[in-house]
């Protein structure tokens, strides 16, 4: 029999989302906070509150957990694929100084914050603590807590605006670690506090379980991936994967999340065929993405807001000062860049279901103290899960990783009058009616509003080696060159450096000024893109240009890729044939 309940729920889930996500647009916010509201509005807690009927039931989310569970093991695998050990090998020590240094200031603010609250003024005690364990073991859980950061938000709101850069390979790596760090420390907590007469048995085999398990299924599928060729049965065997570890998972009673972040990170670094796998599954995720949105919108509790009290806002503030000192601390300790020293902390503000995951566990282990910890949470989650996304948007246009056409207005293509034109037209073709219709052009778009403006470069002192390790972890084969006054000297190509491959007896005595190209090909930040796409056409070989501002012919102000060229001239509907 066909259920009817949770069939009138997916289609106000997807239509809904589809009307939120265009209303977002035209707000200048990012979809997934407009799909986030949609939930909201659809979901049990804004219906109750206005006494309205609910579009999406309470039982109806309930039913649609395993849409949410494998959407939610798509985005912690996605993360762990971008947490390989290539990028361990990039960072090295510096990301997880990083880490350590953004996660400690956020607990150690956190924790004392909400604890001073407790004790100084709510003085809630919970049995058979005092006051002061109480507060203590408030400050604890709530400080652990903070530390995570959500990826499902984060991750959409790159994808969405096409980031690229330092500044957003930093923040991916740090979400993983970031949550790994969260989950591993609220599992030691767990155990010291409720467990300790029981032996360090079971904590062992809760920390150790998720490697184990991630560890062995990363290996399978990436042995398995090689007998396969075809896009389908890429995504047939990623999502059983998932399916299993979760319901492994929950047998064995460990972390599914961590599991299938460490999943993640075993695949992409084991699988020859990882960058096939990644490219199947972003054929079909996004309506995952945007359903599970909708559904944690709206499993939203509006009214655990009103509850949220003195601490729920000393948690909101101090985890924000945190996250965002906590960066800024942990950059300039591990030598990242100004942009990341300056941006990176605004991308971190997001929280959801991690954390979510993290407070029912306790409200389970702790039933009166952990429900009081899990409704303060439930309520600052809204907060984060609402402004987040602007955050981590605001975060990365300012740090240079977005395209200005990207932030551009997405308008519907055509009006309601056109696009009924257009149908007409194409169904006058389809009965073999001739008809002619012409494409329209760019307009003022120019290259400015498709660079990348925070690019990688090298000093042109780099030796040789430090210059392999660098283009070993690029996904360019060009790379710009800078002296220490920070000007454009020139561009270096990757053939040139394939060549002296062969002359080891020639690398101690390189540096990278030896290998440039001065005055290469570059575009003017006020071209048209027409005008670019004809400088393209010349140099067919090259994969992207250096954008210099003929007033300041020393600096280099953003690259621009054929891709995203092209891109650009899709979207606007151009002719460029």
């Amino acid at each position: 029999m066909v259920n009817l309940e949770i069939i009138l729920a997916l289609m106000t889930i997807f239509i809904g989302a589809l009307l939120g996500g265009r209303l977002a647009t035209l707000l200048h916010v990012p979809r997934v906070t407009g799909y986030l509201l949609t939930g909201l509005f659809l979901g049990p807690s804004t219906a109750h509150l206005l006494h309205l009927p609910v579009p999406i039931s309470t039982s109806a989310l309930k039913q649609l957990q395993p849409l949410t569970s494998l959407a939610l093991a798509l985005i912690m695998m996605n993360v762990g694929g971008q947490f390989h050990l290539d990028s361990l090998r990039r960072w090295r020590w510096r990301i997880f100084a990083l880490s350590a240094a953004e996660s400690l200031l956020t607990f150690t603010l956190v924790a004392t914050g909400c604890a001073l609250t407790n004790q100084l003024w709510l003085k809630t005690t919970v049995a058979p603590f005092s006051t002061l364990q109480t507060s203590l073991l408030m400050g604890l859980f709530f400080g652990v807590i903070a530390i995570a950061t959500a990826p499902a938000a984060t991750l959409m709101v790159i994808r969405e605006y096409e980031a690229e850069g330092p500044t957003t390979s930093t923040l991916l790596s740090l979400v993983g670690l970031n949550n790994l760090l969260s989950v591993v420390a609220f599992l030691c907590a767990i155990h010291w506090v409720f467990s300790a007469d029981e032996g360090y048995l079971l904590l062992l085999w809760h920390l150790s379980g998720p490697l184990l398990v991630g560890s062995g299924a990363g290996l399978i599928i990436a042995v398995w991936s090689q007998r396969l060729e075809l896009s389908s049965e890429y995504k047939c065997l990623v999502i059983g994967a998932l399916f299993a570890i979760t319901v492994f998972s929950h047998i064995t009673v460990i972390n599914a999340l961590l599991t299938h972040l460490i999943f993640g990170i075993v695949l992409a670094s084991s699988s020859p065929r990882w960058h096939q796998i990644h490219a199947a599954i972003k054929q079909i995720d996004y309506p995952l993405y945007v359903a599970f949105f909708v559904i944690a919108g709206a499993s939203l509790h509006l009214e655990t807001m009103f509850h949220i009290g003195a601490i729920g806002i000393a948690y909101v503030v101090l985890r924000t000062v945190g996250k965002w000192c906590g960066s800024r601390w942990g950059t300039k300790l591990a030598s990242f860049g100004a942009r990341e020293q300056k941006n990176l902390g605004m991308t971190l503000m997001a929280q959801a279901g991690v954390a979510i995951g993290l407070a029912a566990n306790l409200a389970h282990q702790w039933p009166i103290g952990g429900k009081m910890i899990e409704a303060v949470i439930l309520g600052a989650v809204v907060v984060f899960e609402l402004f987040g996304p602007l955050a981590v948007r605001q975060g990365l246009v300012a740090s240079g990783e977005v395209p200005i056409l990207s932030l551009l207005r997405k308008r519907a293509p055509q009006g309601t009058i056109e696009g009924l034109h257009h149908v007409v037209h194409h169904f006058r073709l389809s009965l073999g009616i001739p008809a002619s219709y012409k494409v329209k052009d760019p307009g003022d778009i120019l290259v400015r509003h498709i660079m990348r403006q925070n690019v990688e470069t090298i000093y042109n002192d780099t030796g040789y080696n430090d210059l392999l390790r660098f283009i070993s972890h690029s996904r360019y084969d060009r790379f710009p060159v800078i002296d220490r006054n920070d000007n454009f000297v020139g561009i270096i190509d990757y053939t040139e450096i394939r060549n002296l491959l062969f002359e080891p007896s020639l690398v101690k005595l390189i540096v990278a000024s030896d290998l440039l190209i001065t005055n290469p090909q570059s575009l003017d930040p006020n071209q048209s893109l027409r005008e670019a796409l004809e400088t393209i056409r010349r140099q067919r070989h090259v994969s992207y240009f250096p954008v210099i501002d003929p007033e300041q012919p020393t600096k280099l102000v953003g690259i621009v890729r054929q891709n995203d060229l092209l891109a650009a001239f899709r979207s606007l509907n151009s002719d460029i044939s």
